[in-house]
């Protein structure tokens, strides 16, 4: 028993310590369909991948297609959207996120109130999501802050794509204090061996977004459009431990089990 138990341990310590090969391993492919779509079919469909908004441009260069979560909880996103660049003139937002506290504690992305927008598209309130990763493409660094009712908030350039919003934060229009400072990586290189089921003959990715200041176990929406809202980009996700944590459990579970055999 003893020797199973070491032996365990070893398998564990090893699966858990051995990095992945790629630099883009990118975890689990936590999309969710965001409820807009028509069945007429051509790029207005309830999948992500060659899919844009209905009525807006159809065109592989405005598709956001998948946010990713992997098991050291750094989130990612990828699409035919250069994130980097943007594209004729309208820029990448930021990624906002929302924590499911509750059963019925999901926000209604439905059900967006604009009354309380004014001419320059901004938009006081949180739209329901407490954190925003504040991105900033020039130097490749993101700033986390926390929403709430007086938050504001840039919304979609065109009214008719205003269920895209909110688009983006800007900290000049807030008075927030940080709560965490991390860097993020641009790829513009072809990610057709890493993401094999998306179509489409160019891909672009952001990656290096640490949710762990969520909390272990926190279950989380997060939220992505372009500046027009062309298109509309979400997911559904859990933060899971981290794999020292699951060591130090394991270890911890087959020191209780071996004490356990010595003293029956």
């Amino acid at each position: 028993m003893k020797n199973l138990c070491i032996s365990a341990l070893i398998l564990v310590m090893t699966g858990l310590t051995t990095a992945p090969a790629s630099a883009l391993s990118l975890g689990n492919n936590i999309t969710i369909f965001d409820g807009n779509a028509e069945t007429s079919a051509g790029w207005y469909g309830t999948g992500e991948d060659q899919e844009v908004e209905p009525g807006m441009v159809k065109n592989q260069v405005w598709d956001l297609e998948a946010f990713f979560i992997d098991s050291k909880n750094t989130l990612s996103l990828s699409g035919g959207f250069n994130f980097s660049t943007g594209v004729d003139g309208h820029l990448s937002g930021d990624i906002f996120i929302a924590v499911v506290n509750t059963e019925n504690d999901l926000p209604d992305y439905g059900d967006i109130h604009r009354s309380d927008s004014d001419g320059n598209n901004n938009h006081t309130g949180s739209y329901g999501y407490d954190y925003v990763l504040d991105l900033d493409f020039t130097t490749g660094e993101y700033t986390a802050y926390q929403l709430d009712e007086t938050s504001v908030l840039q919304t979609a350039y065109y009214q008719k794509n205003e269920g895209s919003s909110p688009w983006q934060y800007n900290a000049a229009d807030n008075n927030d204090d940080a709560l965490l400072n991390g860097s993020f990586s641009f790829f513009d290189s072809d990610l057709d061996e890493t993401i094999t089921a998306f179509e489409g003959e160019n891909h672009y990715l952001l990656t290096g977004f640490d949710l762990s200041f969520l909390g272990h176990g926190s279950e989380f929406y997060s939220h992505f459009t372009m500046g027009c809202g062309n298109d509309n980009l979400m997911g559904h996700g859990v933060v899971v431990p981290e794999p020292g944590t699951w060591l130090l459990l394991g270890a911890g579970l087959i020191g209780l089990a071996l004490a356990r055999r010595r003293n029956s």
